[in-house]
């Protein structure tokens, strides 16, 4: 016999009410997968937040009901499909809020995590406010490893654009050939629509917004930034100029929200 079986067996065919609730303050992510695995469990339950809810120390996301292994079972399943979802929810509103419409806060960090949290991941991302793309437009996007194959920056922009005019073409700049001002200017003459400097120093950024002034194709692009960005950088991207700010760890690195399962006495 199980322990959980052994220890149980007095209390078969009882049925307990339990409750989810927030301890902090943030913005509840995992809505469906939360009713899905719920469901699963063979439970009664009532979700009372919904995707995108803001949440207060106390907020109550779930009531629900259910035989005593079902229950230790889902405080075990439950806080485990919303927590971390929750907490980059939270991030991401974070970074939405500080911005203020100044500057368009994305985060594709989604794509780079294992492929059974992605897509909640992804969603918490776009729950909090921020873009899971770099625009919303149809766009191909050259990283690093493009530009190194196609033999440099020009070249892969000019090869982007051969396949498809109509496409907006990002390209990740990092200077690893050229000063990242000198690449903005042959991406942007090559016909890129969005530069991308991740190497996180604001002085690259510095350097291509400058770049593209003096030169006068500022307004044929927009220029992204990222690396390592923090909330308490994000100023300082927004007075370098950037247009974009793709936030990756600060996001999708945020611990979990702090949750409570509690069975009522």
């Amino acid at each position: 016999m199980e322990l959980r079986e052994f220890l149980f067996a007095p209390l078969e065919g009882k049925k307990f009410s339990f409750k989810i609730t927030s301890r902090e303050k943030g913005i509840f992510s995992g809505a469906a997968r939360l009713e899905q695995q719920a469901r699963e469990l063979g439970l009664e339950f009532t979700i009372l937040a919904s995707e995108g809810a803001p949440l207060e120390p106390g907020s109550c996301i779930l009531r629900g009901q259910g035989g005593a292994e079902e229950v230790i079972r889902a405080e075990e399943m439950l806080l485990g499909a919303i927590g971390k979802p929750s907490g980059v929810a939270t991030a991401a509103a974070d970074f939405v809020r500080r911005a203020g419409g100044r500057i368009k806060v994305v985060c594709g960090a989604w794509k780079k995590v294992a492929p059974e949290v992605r897509s909640d991941l992804r969603r918490a991302i776009a729950t909090g406010g921020a873009g899971v793309r770099i625009t919303d437009r149809p766009f191909i996007y050259l990283d690093k490893n493009y530009v190194r194959l196609l033999g440099g920056v020009g070249p892969a922009v000019a090869r982007a654009r051969a396949y498809d005019p109509e496409r907006v073409i990002a390209v990740q700049l990092r200077g690893e050939l050229q000063p990242v001002a000198v690449e903005a200017a042959v991406a942007a003459e090559a016909g890129a629509g969005i530069l991308m400097v991740d190497t996180g120093n604001l002085r690259d950024l510095k350097a291509a917004v400058t770049a593209a002034r003096t030169g006068g194709w500022r307004e044929q692009v927009q220029i992204a930034f990222a690396g390592g960005v923090t909330p308490a950088g994000l100023e300082a991207v927004i007075a370098a100029g950037a247009d974009i700010v793709d936030v990756g760890r600060a996001i999708i690195d945020a611990p979990l929200l702090d949750l409570s399962m509690d069975v009522a006495e």
